[in-house]
């Protein structure tokens, strides 16, 4: 059975995908939050769950020691702490840095030793009009960040998998905690993953615009 690595699959989204994969891929499930990751396994008894920081280069280091080689890989952390820019603070600027930027740039600094040839990588983007508000400074910056991150590591790991930047239209999770109301149109969890689980049986593309 092939083998997902799911980064921030306490989250709603990676929550999501977790059981849009169960029944076709051996699972390891990774997030910061060990009381909702259990609740995930007691639905996926077959997951292996890994509470990791993804902002530590040292546990992610840790974690791919200690994994199989991955098939596919998904990262779908990500944080917002909306500020505007005079009155933002250095700590909320940094963890919404290191949530969507930084565990990326780790997590791919270690993966590639582990992806097997013709691997999948999924991110979890954010379409610029969708975040160009005041107040999102950082999250937009963060994002733009990952966009390149990945258009690089593209180049870089071209002949052993392939990347996808994820871009889906707004997504009812536990973002909107801190942003505010969910938009009346916005898309559910499960819908993303839904059509990240279906672009699986397509040849790869850089880009899926959901929704």
């Amino acid at each position: 059975m092939k083998h997902a690595l799911i980064i921030g699959a306490s989250g709603g989204i990676g929550s999501a995908l977790s059981q849009q994969l169960a029944k076709t891929y051996k699972l390891s499930l990774v997030g910061r939050n060990l009381a909702k990751l259990k609740t995930l396994k007691s639905r996926l008894p077959n997951a292996d769950i890994i509470p990791t920081d993804v902002a530590s280069e040292l546990e992610l280091s840790a974690l791919f020691d200690m994994l199989e080689s991955i098939d596919l890989l998904i990262y779908s952390v990500g944080d917002i702490q909306p500020e505007l820019i005079k009155m933002a603070s250095s700590e909320n600027f940094q963890r919404v840095i290191d949530a969507n930027l930084t565990g990326l740039f780790y997590t791919l600094k270690y993966a590639e030793a582990k992806l097997n040839q013709g691997s999948r990588v999924y991110v979890l983007g954010a379409r610029p009009d969708l975040i160009s508000y005041r107040g999102f400074a950082a999250y937009a910056a963060a994002k733009a960040g990952v966009k390149a991150l990945i258009e690089i590591a593209a180049t870089e790991m071209k002949r052993k998998t392939s990347f996808t930047l994820v871009l889906p239209k707004a997504t009812d999770t536990d973002f909107w905690k801190n942003v505010g109301k969910v938009p009346k149109d916005a898309l559910s969890a499960s819908e993303v993953a839904k059509a990240i689980f279906s672009s699986l049986e397509s040849e790869a593309q850089a880009s899926l615009v959901v929704g």
